[in-house]
């Protein structure tokens, strides 16, 4: 019963994460309440249980059959794994902390290509109460300022991104970081696009985070 009621937790902080990214900083988180996207009916409780609610309604508005997009879900379900990981012991607090950035980061990234910076400092600022700052993550901030005033192939929210995590993990850790994720963001290049293109990258860094959290796991 204690690992259901966690995954819902953290698949209900996925969701808001959705919405947050969805309207944040254009819109209030608050209203109007969530609706439909197409058809702009107003979701009721029946529509709001996570994952469930998609498979109920075949991940389609109950009203106008709309599709959902399948990220909504996926995040639901990965912020309820990762709460479920907290249940287990297998996770920190401030791991969660990081990890439940990462993916609101990440989902902005994916969508515009940048994130909202009182987002980034938010979750810096409650991660300090745990970590003091040290000199890798000042020497990361820096560089994410150079960033912001030069035009260079990694962007400033990357750098602020590591700053965030070198916080609690040392610099070995974040090399391999840095590592996995330009690997896999040249793995995805090749695969996925034919131009050479700008992409976001802190969701490999997310990955490449969430690899060196699951390898010392095992």
């Amino acid at each position: 019963m204690k690992l259901i009621l966690f995954f819902m937790l953290g698949a209900s902080f996925g969701s808001f994460f959705g919405l947050v990214v969805d309207r944040y900083p254009q819109k209030s988180i608050i209203f109007p309440r969530s609706h439909c996207n197409k058809c702009y009916n107003c979701l009721t409780m029946r529509d709001l249980i996570p994952i469930f609610s998609r498979i109920i309604n075949k991940n389609s508005c109950r009203f106008c059959g709309y599709p959902i997009p399948l990220r909504y879900s996926l995040v639901e379900l990965l912020c309820g794994l990762i709460s479920t990981g907290f249940a287990l012991d297998l996770l920190t607090t401030s791991q969660v902390c990081l990890l439940f950035m990462g993916v609101l980061l990440s989902l902005y990234d994916l969508q515009d290509q940048s994130y909202p910076l009182t987002l980034w400092i938010g979750f810096t600022f409650l991660l300090m109460f745990i970590y003091p700052l040290n000199l890798i993550s000042l020497i990361l901030f820096l560089f994410g300022i150079f960033a912001a005033l030069k035009n260079i192939n990694i962007g400033s929210g990357d750098f602020l991104y590591l700053a965030t995590l070198a916080l609690s993990i040392n610099l070995q850790q974040i090399i391999w970081i840095i590592q996995i994720a330009s690997l896999l963001g040249i793995l995805y290049s090749l695969l996925f696009q034919k131009h050479k293109e700008p992409f976001a990258f802190v969701p490999f860094l997310f990955l490449g985070h969430l690899i060196i959290i699951f390898s010392h796991l095992i």
